[in-house]
């Protein structure tokens, strides 16, 4: 009985062993991501997707209303011009009034395809919803040269 219980003992520990190798290789032999990578490639995305007349179908894009990839000032929205956007991400949640309430900054993008792209809002989960918010949550107004007197 001894015997077999040190033999169990025995297995039970060299399963353990085993176990604990098995994990050290995961780990070492595992990519690693880069997450600062991953996010730039997300802002690129985005900002590819801010011309894709694919989002809706009207024929428009986001550019169309917000011009050179919301860098500059956009279209005119009654007598209130679009401005450049600026870092939205640090300016979202906040009270819309075309819609009456506040919402997020995904909201307000599947809100710009709904209207005036009349495109069908994507989901909460949907990478082009991420990589389209990724953009205008980092993108900054285009610089202006100052000229030299």
């Amino acid at each position: 009985m001894k015997k077999l219980t040190m033999l169990i003992f025995a297995a039970l520990f060299l399963g353990l062993i085993i176990f604990a190798y098995a994990q050290k290789m995961t780990e070492t032999t595992t990519p690693t991501v880069n997450p600062a990578a991953e996010l730039a490639k997300s802002i690129e995305n985005g900002k590819k997707l801010f011309s894709d007349t694919s989002l809706g179908t009207s024929g428009m894009t986001c550019n169309s209303c917000h011009f050179e990839g919301g860098t500059t000032e956009g279209m005119k929205m009654g007598d209130m011009p679009l401005p450049a956007f600026n870092r939205l991400g640090a300016k979202y949640p906040k009270y819309i009034e075309t819609t009456k309430r506040v919402i997020t900054l995904d909201q307000a993008v599947n809100f710009c395809i709904v209207k005036p792209l009349k495109g069908k809002a994507l989901a909460w989960d949907d990478q082009k919803l991420t990589d389209l918010v990724a953009y205008v949550a980092y993108v900054e107004p285009k610089k202006t040269e100052t000229k030299k007197q």
